[in-house]
């Protein structure tokens, strides 16, 4: 048996990574009905792949920061300049809870 569901959404988001979180936080902020889908079971994207010894950042870490949220900006503070891997993603999982990101996606889609 073949069920579907139709659902009405403004705006898709590819990914869960640094750039589809931005994307499902700017557009839930702009009042649109978004519908995220990431292919991995969590948030994180590349930092949720890339999970092999000694993966870390090449920039400093402001630069995987996100600057939309004052309150967000200080209750973060990266360990180290250039952070590894895991950090990335526990910051990626911060933001997601933080805002409530998860809710609107789909995983492992």
């Amino acid at each position: 048996m073949n069920q579907s569901a139709e659902h009405d959404y403004d705006a898709v988001v590819v990914g869960a990574g640094i750039a589809g979180l931005y994307a499902m936080y700017k557009l839930r902020e702009m009042g649109l009905r978004v519908r995220g889908i990431e292919a991995a079971p969590a948030v994180g994207g590349t930092w949720y792949w890339n999970c092999y010894p000694g993966a870390r950042v090449d920039s400093q870490s402001y630069i995987y920061q996100y600057w939309f949220s004052d309150e967000l900006i200080q209750e973060w503070d990266w360990a180290e300049r250039f952070p590894p891997q895991a950090e990335v993603e526990r910051y990626l999982n911060f933001v997601a809870d933080k805002f409530e990101l998860r809710k609107d996606y789909a995983f492992e889609t």
